[in-house]
């Protein structure tokens, strides 16, 4: 037995001792690991800041994408009547674009403009279409040639252009025969190898462009959903930051994913309102399709998925893009299950080279997990990785079945450390078989050793998903918690033997005491105006967790720390609001770096850890306000700023004035102050730099420092962001000149949330600026609590549909 293997062995004897401890008291059980301090706040740090200690990650996120600043590249071949190319570049200019052009291509003659010339002049988030339709008609046919147009395709790719191939297929689009004979020609040669995502079109762009029940819209959708997944920020192993793409939530405490094993994914439509209202994701099984070797039926079948899931998305988390969030995207699991491993696919050498294109084709697709089984040849599987990491924002799920033998905890535990593929994986699964059920737990305690000993090892610590197949090893499904896979009540047969339904395991886990019901409260005086109860108690409702959220309506926090309310076992933690957010402090044993930086908490979560020997409650505090603030703004301004000329214009003094402040530096915006008292904004310069200006004016009118005068001191600068923190009763409005009707107009963000409209976001829209409500930010940060609460991503549509039904009517 080898160093590591007797360790290994110490640790499961240990952990064997505790086990029966934590499957017995209640909120003590965690989700399928040792819980350590570290690890319980994995969600306190900054978002915004990468982990970069060998503890938390071997790997640096490389996607190329993230903060791409080149033209999109549309390249295929439309059909003579739908355009399709064209009409999705118009589509993206005039609807979610809108500063975006065509980029010209040609010259006035007719002639293609040399490649130096077109990239020389060209940025995000311009549109670069090459349809080789144009070398089947129209005017300028004579003048171009397939080598120009391929070698063009092949210089934007080349370059590190985002390409998409827009697959449009002949059969079904009423394209003729010459150009079918052309797109088959180019596409293994040309298309396919110069593009990463690929968009899937049968009769879709020859439908009636007036039918407003046209599947046309959804193939905009799936074009702006590979968007927005290009350039996400890319998940990093072991990485608790909290982003839209961060594995330890979307593989969080308590989500699931449904198992489909239909041949045709047609027939999954008929299910999915029932279906989607109970899981996180949708699994497909690519294995078990009938098309699972054609390209294009296989991503037209998840975008068909998608389309079907779309009405119904519940807990689905948001999807930034340019200033908006898709917030009706059911995330996918993408499988290919080798005969070898519990599936059909063939594992013979054929079939898991195969297998490796499959997979290709799922990052194709735009997949939001990825599921690449261990077993097989490391080096191509060393390739489908780096692939995923320098092009695409997948995460990574590494899997492992032990199919019809019984292993040793010892061999389970090397399973699981092959999952994490070198540290690259975001999340392990591992499936044993038992035929006894005293082994029953063997995975889960598999699972914990595999997580101690990574950590101590500093690698990346990441969920691991521990299961023992068949009806013996249902109870491995229950005291699994993160991203189990589910069969569903509403479908006629299960994926898997021994599968349960989501609703079967949630109601087990309460019944059993391995999961507790907590209660959670905003905590404030004279709140009862406060949306946050109906907001969160619809996303508990949404993701079938069975938390209270209550008002503490207290005039001291001292009222509040004494009460049984308080000291209860079953207190989960607050929102935090006025006028209590600097005065919870003492109370708090473990402070965010925002919350500390900020100065003051407005979330607070309770946790019980295991320390020295025993449980022992700590209650965190955090602040999640700014969070409100930064996801709107970034999603506005993007990679757009310039460090020494772009200026954030704070108004106001108080709490939400720091938030704001903090938020500014985030985004690389210099501050400038505004209150009605300079002194008391003198503090925000203190704390986060800046200057404080006397009046808004443009020009000097008394003594004292004005706005215009900051901004002339630098030739070029501007004001690209106005955040107010002023009551909506002061009525306040900006001055004229800093809304000109011609040229850049700032972002204008009102915190408050009633009424709906204040006078200066009147003021914004009469004016032609972009601008944020206050509900927003209730949202947002409303996410980035239930998120610190719950361990899991947070049901985006439902909490902003809650807020926006109380808001509106303002």
């Amino acid at each position: 037995m080898n160093s590591v293997h007797r360790f290994a062995y110490l640790l499961l004897c240990w952990f064997t001792t505790i086990s029966s401890a934590f499957l017995s008291a209640g909120s003590r059980f965690t989700s399928g690991r040792h819980t350590t301090t570290s690890e319980t706040c994995f969600s306190l740090a900054s978002s915004q800041t990468m982990a970069t200690d060998a503890k938390t990650t071997m790997f640096t996120g490389k996607n190329m994408f993230h903060e791409y600043d080149k033209p999109i590249v549309l390249i295929g071949m439309s059909s003579e009547k739908g355009n399709e190319l064209n009409r999705l570049a118009n589509y993206l200019m005039k609807t979610q674009l809108k500063t975006s052009q065509l980029l010209p291509l040609m010259d006035d003659t007719g002639n293609l403009r040399p490649i130096q010339d077109i990239f020389e002049q060209s940025h995000w988030p311009d549109i670069a279409v090459i349809d080789f339709r144009q070398l089947q008609s129209g005017k300028e046919s004579n003048q171009l040639t397939q080598a120009e147009l391929s070698d063009l395709v092949k210089a934007f790719y080349e370059s590190g252009h985002l390409a998409i191939y827009v697959n449009v297929e002949p059969s079904s689009s009423e394209m003729s025969e010459e150009a079918t004979a052309l797109k088959e020609k180019i596409e293994e040669s040309v298309l396919v190898p110069n593009s990463d995502y690929e968009l899937c079109i049968r009769d879709e762009g020859t439908q009636d462009e007036q039918d407003t029940t046209s599947s046309w819209e959804h193939i905009e959708w799936e074009m702006i959903r590979l968007l927005a997944r290009a350039r996400l920020i890319p998940p990093i192993p072991g990485d608790k930051t909290r982003t839209a793409n961060t594995a330890h939530l979307t593989m969080g405490d308590h989500t699931f994913f449904l198992s489909l094993s239909f041949p045709e994914i047609s027939q999954v439509e008929q299910f999915v309102e029932s279906m989607c209202a109970d899981v996180d994701a949708m699994e497909y099984r690519t294995d078990l399709l009938d098309c699972r070797d054609s390209r294009f039926d296989l991503l037209y079948g998840m975008q068909e998925l998608r389309r079907y899931c779309r009405p119904h998305t519940r807990r689905s988390p948001a999807l930034p893009f340019v200033g908006s969030v898709i917030e009706d995207c059911m995330p996918i699991v993408y499988t290919v299950r080798t005969a070898n491993q519990a599936g059909t696919y063939p594992d013979d050498e054929k079939g898991i080279e195969s297998m490796f294109q499959l997979l290709q084709w799922g990052l194709r697709g735009g997949v939001e997990v990825l599921d690449v089984e261990s077993a097989w040849d490391s080096q191509k599987t060393s390739n489908l990785l780096d692939r995923a990491e320098e092009r695409y924002s997948s995460q990574i799920l590494g899997s492992h079945h032990v199919v019809g033998k019984e292993v040793s905890t010892e061999e389970a535990v090397l399973f699981f450390q092959k999952c994490a593929l070198n540290g690259r994986a975001h999340g392990a699964k591992v499936v044993l078989s038992i035929t006894d059920e005293s082994r029953d737990r063997m995975a889960y305690e598999a699972a914990l050793i595999a997580a101690e000993l990574a950590e101590q090892d500093g690698k990346p610590v990441i969920p691991h998903i521990s299961l023992v197949l068949g009806d013996v090893g249902q109870f491995s499904r229950v005291i699994n918690f993160p991203f189990t896979p589910v069969t569903h009540e509403s479908l006629p047969f299960k994926a898997a033997p021994g599968q349960m339904t989501s609703n079967e395991i949630m109601t087990t886990r309460l019944l059993t005491n391995i999961f507790e019901k907590k209660t959670y409260a905003i905590l404030g005086h004279n709140i009862a105006y406060s949306v946050s109860p109906q907001m969160h108690g619809a996303a508990f409702a949404a993701t079938k967790l069975p938390h209270q959220y209550v008002r503490v309506d207290v005039p001291t926090v001292e009222d509040f720390v004494q009460s049984d309310f308080f000291k209860s076992s079953l207190f989960g933690g607050t929102s935090v609001t006025i006028p209590h957010k600097q005065a919870i402090i003492p109370y708090v044993d473990v402070m965010s770096e925002a919350a500390k930086a900020i100065g003051s908490v407005n979330t607070i979560i309770a946790k019980e850890e295991y320390v020295d020997d025993d449980f022992k409650r700590v209650i965190y505090g955090d602040n999640t306000d700014w969070r409100g603030i930064y996801n709107p703004l970034n999603r506005l301004l993007g990679s757009k700023v310039d460090h020494s000329l772009d200026y954030a214009l704070i108004l106001g003094a108080g709490g939400t004035a720091r938030a704001a402040a903090y938020v500014a530096r985030k985004l690389g915006l210099q501050c400038i102050y505004f209150n009605r008292t300079p002194s008391k904004a003198q503090d925000l310069v203190e704390s986060f730099g800046g200057t404080v200006v006397t009046s808004l004016d443009e020009q000097s009118l008394q003594e004292g420092i004005c706005l215009g005068d900051i901004l002339r001191k630098t030739p070029g600068s501007n004001v690209r962001v106005v955040i107010s923190t002023l009551p909506a009763a002061a009525e306040f409005v900006l001055p004229p000149w800093l809304l000109p009707l011609d040229g850049d107009k700032p972002v204008i963000f009102d915190v408050n949330y009633k009424p709906y409209y204040t006078e200066l976001l009147r003021q914004a829209e009469a004016t032609g600026c972009s601008f944020v409500r206050g509900s927003e930010m209730l949202w947002e940060q409303g996410v980035g609590q239930f998120e610190l609460w719950t361990g899991r991503s947070a049901p985006y549509r439902v909490m902003k549909q809650v807020v926006l039904d109380n808001c509106q009517d303002q």
